[in-house]
């Protein structure tokens, strides 16, 4: 790149003579030659961005945990459902991280890796959330129907509470403050995508049918768990009900979706990790081992998963299905095996 710009230099200078002795100024001539340097310099600067990204280097393809409802929306949206509780269909090399800040975390770290986070982590994470299929990442297309990497968040809750509990009357109340005015505005301040009609009720209209509202709950403990993706939501809407419903106490531990089910209902809803209500950030395995009971589990809100690359990587900007199945099936290993995306 020096050179070419040594090789400008000098064609500057010759031109200089003989622009002088054609009876040009010396001022034209240095403002001419300025601007042929200036040129070049932005050529070479140009020519350095563009070569920055090698593109010959291997992909890293980065994912989730198996018990993540983030991979499980992820695969099975790419046509690699195979992958969503089993890492045995992924390229050799893959790299697994536990959440969706770990995910992106690594994404920054890494000039050359790929992930895919929840959209609601987008914006802080640094990272480029890369169009699918030719529609950019949005809460508009989300709602629009454009956007179709998307997933539903949900929610189950136990279904063995004895009928005096205040811990199962207090999470029958919760369930019905979901659908209220109060809780979705939270929901959609957290992040998730949701149409607001107007028509929702108020809490103040619904909780005479709720009476253990009025109580003193501040004794109680309301255990909240399972998806990561939903943590934040999860807590928000707790913190708000709380003052709302005797100052029950919120606790939470989230672990992953797969737990929703199995510390709820499943086969750890009796021990330490014991949950009243769980969140998912996929849809339950109702014929497959989370055979929840009916009217204990409902959708919250829809969210968008992203796929994502490092802000260095120029080199690709764009996805698909295929292309996605193909990096983390190892069809494509390095950036420039992958084809073309419209």
């Amino acid at each position: 790149m020096k050179n070419q710009e040594k090789v400008v230099c000098l064609m500057s200078m010759i031109a200089v003579f003989a622009l002088t002795g054609c009876g040009t100024t010396t001022s034209s001539v240095v403002s001419s030659v300025a601007s042929s340097v200036s040129t070049s310099s932005s050529l070479t600067s140009s020519s350095a961005s563009s070569v920055s990204f090698d593109s010959t280097k291997k992909i890293i393809a980065y994912t989730r945990d198996t018990t993540s409802g983030t991979r499980d929306g992820f695969f099975t949206k790419i046509g690699l459902a195979k992958a969503k509780t089993d890492n045995a269909p992924l390229v050799k090399g893959y790299v697994e991280v536990a959440s969706n800040g770990a995910m992106a975390s690594s994404i920054k770290n890494d000039k050359y890796g790929i992930g895919y986070i929840s959209l609601a982590s987008l914006a802080a994470s640094d990272l480029n959330g890369l169009p699918f299929e030719g529609v950019t990442p949005s809460e508009a297309n989300v709602l629009n129907s454009t956007y179709a990497l998307t997933r539903n968040f949900n929610y189950i809750t136990r279904n063995d509470y004895a009928t005096d509990s205040k811990a199962g009357k207090i999470v029958e109340a919760f369930v019905a403050f979901l659908s209220t005015m109060e809780a979705k505005a939270t929901i959609k301040a957290a992040d998730g995508i949701l149409s607001l009609t107007g028509t929702e009720p108020s809490w103040a209209s619904i909780k005479a049918n709720y009476p253990v509202a009025a109580e003193d709950n501040s004794a109680v403990t309301i255990r909240f768990g399972g998806s990561t993706s939903v943590e934040k939501m999860a807590k928000a809407l707790s913190a708000q009900f709380s003052p709302l419903c005797g100052n029950f106490i919120p606790s939470h531990n989230h672990t992953g979706s797969g737990d929703a089910f199995k510390h709820t209902q499943g086969s750890a809803k009796d021990d330490s990790g014991a949950l009243d209500i769980g969140f998912l950030s996929r849809e339950l395995e109702l014929t497959s081992g989370e055979n929840a009971a009916s009217g204990t589990y409902g959708k919250i809100c829809t969210d968008a998963i992203v796929a994502v690359v490092n802000k260095e990587n120029t080199f690709y900007t764009k996805t698909d299905a295929a292309s996605l199945k193909g990096i983390y099936d190892g069809t494509y290993l390095t950036w420039k095996d992958l084809p073309a995306v419209k």
